[in-house]
């Protein structure tokens, strides 16, 4: 717990939104150190912000809510840098926007490597089917269907099963990423830039 965290003052009322920020910070901060949802206690985590922990309980109904809402934050980030990237594209060309998407989820993940080990190195205590539909990573996957289905109307025909395909460029742009990031060779950013038109390559034909 950082010395500052043991004096934070009591929130004055009507700073809720203060206090629920100041709980995502700490949230993530000790996620960093203990890398799990079942390592994290509820009661670190108020200390860690400086409050009693019930407090918690005013704005998240149990870790696992606490936890997505932490991670949301950084999945939004994310899905707002490939909306904007695929704003900028051809409009008239869906294949260019979801070229745009998947470069855009590259360099993201190359421009804040921390944040982007913590969505995914993150271990998550497993939920049932109705409640993992509400996790923060639809973002990504919702993008990419609705990317896909513009693909489809302009006469594109995805290979393989069209349900999986998200999925299959999620995996794919991911695991791109995670070798690039480690492995020791020159780091250059263009390389994922190739890898994206390889996919797009082998899951798109007209």
């Amino acid at each position: 717990m950082s010395e500052s965290a043991a004096v934070r003052p009591r929130n004055p009322r009507g700073q809720g939104e203060r206090l629920r920020a100041d709980l995502l910070r700490a949230t993530e901060r000790l996620l960093e150190e203990v890398g799990s949802e079942d390592a994290l206690s509820l009661r670190a985590v108020a200390r860690e912000a400086g409050v009693a922990a019930p407090s918690i309980y005013r704005h998240f109904a149990d870790k696992t809510e606490l936890v997505w809402a932490t991670l949301e934050v950084s999945f939004e980030r994310l899905a707002q840098a490939m909306t904007q990237a695929a704003a900028r594209a051809d409009a008239d060309d869906p294949v260019e926007r979801l070229r745009a998407q998947l470069r855009a989820y590259c360099r993201y993940a190359v421009a804040h490597p921390a944040t982007y080990r913590l969505l995914y190195e993150t271990r998550q205590t497993p939920v049932g089917p109705e409640r993992l539909s509400g996790h923060p990573a639809r973002l990504l996957v919702h993008s990419w269907s609705d990317a896909l289905a513009a693909c489809e109307a302009a006469g594109w025909r995805v290979r393989g099963t069209r349900t999986e395909a998200p999925g299959m460029l999620w995996s794919s742009v991911h695991g791109r990423v995670m070798l690039w990031q480690v492995m020791p060779s020159r780091k250059d950013a263009s390389r994922l830039d190739r890898f994206v038109d390889e996919i797009l390559f082998l899951l798109l034909e007209r």
